[in-house]
């Protein structure tokens, strides 16, 4: 292990809940006509919030689903890859043996390099972090809690309601039974303050992880977040509001002239990845290709 550092990304913005949003959360106490199945909050201010847990699970299995969809291609540029390549198993009678998802949690399957060497080689464990058998990769990326923006704070102190009970039946396919439930959810257009940061540990790796990152955005938006997406639930939006390049100089003087700040303000993540090679012209300059 020789790890290094080069400088951070700072990443802010805005998710916006496009429809209604449910994050759950148990229930402290069972009620007679009570919401079933409440959404996470806050305990300090009983307001919802998105868990940066939730956020970058999410992004990190959605990216797990495209990167096993392009192993073949993608091979030479992650070598770890190659291991999960059809007829490259090397252990016999596992049940995982050359699968790319390759550990099972609860009922499912994922994808986690076993190695700190396959994890320094493979597009998702090298950015979303890895613990194997044999050692840990720590994730370069990290994902806070998203909490309401400000004006969303104000609208409900004013009394607006920022979430809601939606009452769904569920019907029992052979007796015809109905079986009511009630789901709370944040309502369609709120929105939460997003920060992401991404830490950079080798010059040649952190173009393909921002755009990795910004790729598991894109395909996020066209999925959905927390529960019962299938059925409706948890369309979001990003919007950046900033994001910056803090070199190493930043760190060791404080100098904020050092920053570089990179012109993404109202940009959509898609809109990020299609003009990458000129936002990022000037910190490519500054670290070069590695």
């Amino acid at each position: 292990m020789n790890r290094k550092f080069y400088g951070k990304f700072i990443i802010l913005g805005k998710i916006q809940a496009i429809t209604g949003l449910h994050i759950g959360s148990q229930r402290d106490i069972s009620e007679i006509g009570g919401i079933d199945n409440p959404v996470i909050k806050d305990p300090h201010t009983g307001l919802p919030y998105i868990p940066g847990s939730s956020l970058k699970g999410r992004l990190r299995s959605l990216f797990e689903i495209l990167t096993n969809s392009k192993l073949e291609e993608w091979k030479g540029r992650y070598p770890s890859l190659t291991e999960y390549s059809p007829g490259s198993c090397r252990t016999e009678g596992r049940e995982n043996c050359g699968r790319f998802f390759n550990k099972r949690i609860n009922r499912g399957w994922i994808h986690v390099c076993q190695t700190y060497e396959a994890a320094l080689n493979c597009p998702v464990c090298r950015l979303f972090g890895a613990s194997g058998n044999e050692s840990n990769f720590p994730a370069r990326v990290i994902v806070r809690d998203a909490f309401l923006t400000d004006k969303w704070v104000e609208r409900w102190k004013a009394g607006e309601e920022i979430t809601e009970a939606k009452i769904e039946v569920g019907i029992d396919r052979v007796t015809s039974q109905a079986n009511p439930r009630t789901n709370e959810r944040v309502v369609a257009g709120t929105e939460f303050e997003f920060e992401i940061l991404y830490t950079i540990e080798e010059l040649s790796h952190w173009e393909d992880d921002i755009k990795n990152l910004l790729t598991s955005m894109v395909l996020l938006e066209d999925s959905y977040l927390g529960g019962s997406g299938s059925r409706g639930y948890g369309k979001v939006r990003f919007s950046f509001d900033s994001l910056e390049f803090r070199p190493v100089e930043y760190y060791r003087s404080g100098n904020m002239e050092s920053i570089i700040w990179i012109n993404v303000r109202d940009k959509s993540a898609v809109e990020v990845l299609g003009n990458f090679n000129d936002l990022f012209a000037e910190v490519e300059r500054k670290l070069g290709a590695g």
